[in-house]
């Protein structure tokens, strides 16, 4: 494969491009998280159980969910054929190929792609924080994180580990920071882009503790979106998620509680991180916080130039509102924050070249091993996308960045 530098009118291959995933996903193994947990939770920490009718059932605290429905977590490379009896629950989540939990598979995959390193956020624990007591939550992120630190461990420094942390009560998520903040496998910290505090918004000082902990033991926040009705937010709000448009069930459960995909991931993530991105640029966290770093990632990038500078304005023209505000918001965006893009993005060399992002700001991601994830080929469908850049940004957004923001 040959890239174009632009500027200078030469060329360079591939092997010159460091590709790092931003955003890759690790699809929680059905068994073995147990042992991470003190014995009297370990029958209530996710596992899955077959019953004596072969049915699976993944199970977390007093609750026992079809398991099936979840092989659609790890259909990233499924025909479409598949994809769909995924989306049916004909197929067994204890039997999922690949490597959605499976170490081996997955650095063969990043092989064939030529990815360097990933960054892995969780999949199911995206989301069942609000649907347990509050100690079992806790025991439940340390059991992941325990178990992410020594997945990490095994891949020779080419997988690093995004934590959990109880989001519902910030006091105990800068808990769970501390805790895993000194290990080398965790690079990050995951986040909804959700109120999840009473409908709070993400610059009331409830949050503070989060972002506190998360600056003073130097770990990015990284906002991860869900398609799910289970916390405060846009799918919520907005009554996305029961539209009735589908025949093919999603979740029912309370923890996701949405009957489509299409709808609540179109809406309700690009509305849940435009509002949290408002918040923390313009609402002051980045101010009191000048140290912390945040990722705006798996809702596009496409949208991020035409929000700053709406922000600009709004802060010009309404300043009153936000008188704490000292610099324009893109400029704080500039200081501390970066967005994800799909591989394929149009407007992604627009946004690269735009002075209020710039190519430095830019990441990108596989969602690896997700049903939109394209397996192989997603850093061919990169360099062709960046092809037009000069080679110094292609090598920024290839990997560069995702080094940056996750000191790795």
């Amino acid at each position: 494969m040959t890239i174009v530098d632009a500027t200078a009118g030469t060329t360079a291959t591939a092997e010159d491009l460091d590709f790092v995933d931003a955003d890759g996903h690790l699809v929680e193994p059905p068994f073995g998280l147990q042992q991470y947990a003190p014995a009297e939770y370990r029958d209530r920490i996710y596992h899955l159980e077959i019953d004596d009718d072969g049915e699976e059932w993944v199970v977390v605290g007093d609750q026992r969910m079809a398991a099936n429905v979840f092989t659609l977590t790890a259909a990233g490379g499924f025909t479409e054929e598949d994809r769909i009896r995924s989306h049916q629950g004909e197929l067994k989540f204890s039997e999922m190929q690949g490597g959605c939990w499976n170490l081996e598979p997955r650095l063969a995959d990043m092989d064939a792609d030529s990815i360097s390193e990933s960054v892995l956020y969780p999949t199911l624990f995206l989301t069942f924080q609000s649907q347990h007591p509050l100690d079992l939550v806790v025991v439940q992120c340390q059991a992941y994180n325990d178990f992410l630190t020594d997945h990490c461990k095994e891949s020779g420094g080419r997988l690093h580990g995004v934590a959990v942390v109880p989001q519902r009560d910030p006091e105990a998520a800068a808990a769970e920071i501390a805790r895993v903040g000194g290990r080398p496998e965790i690079v990050g910290v995951q986040v909804r882009p959700n109120p999840a505090v009473d409908w709070k918004p993400l610059n009331d000082p409830v949050y503070d503790p989060i972002w506190r902990a998360a600056s003073e033991h130097g770990l990015p926040v990284g906002f991860h979106p869900l398609m799910s009705a289970d916390l405060p937010g846009a799918v919520q709000g907005l009554r996305l998620g029961q539209l009735g448009t589908s025949d093919i069930p999603v979740q029912d459960e309370a923890d996701i509680a949405v009957d489509n995909i299409f709808f609540t991931q179109m809406i309700g993530n690009p509305a849940d991180m435009m509002s949290t991105l408002t918040f923390l640029v313009a609402g002051g966290v980045l101010d009191r916080f000048p140290d912390l770093r945040v990722a705006f990632l798996e809702t596009n990038g496409g949208w991020i130039v035409p929000w700053l500078e709406r922000l600009d304005h709004h802060a010009e023209i309404y300043g009153w509102d936000v008188p704490w505000l000292k610099d324009e918001p893109s400029a704080i965006f500039r200081r501390q924050c970066y967005i994800s893009f799909d591989a394929d993005e149009s407007t992604l060399p627009f946004t690269a070249t735009h002075p209020l992002v710039g190519a430095d700001r830019i990441l990108w991601a596989t969602d690896y091993p997700h049903p939109d994830a394209k397996i192989p080929g997603i850093t061919a469908e990169l360099a062709a996308t960046i092809a037009p850049l000069p080679i110094d940004q292609q090598r920024l957004i290839a990997g560069a960045n995702a080094r940056a923001l996750y000191g790795i």
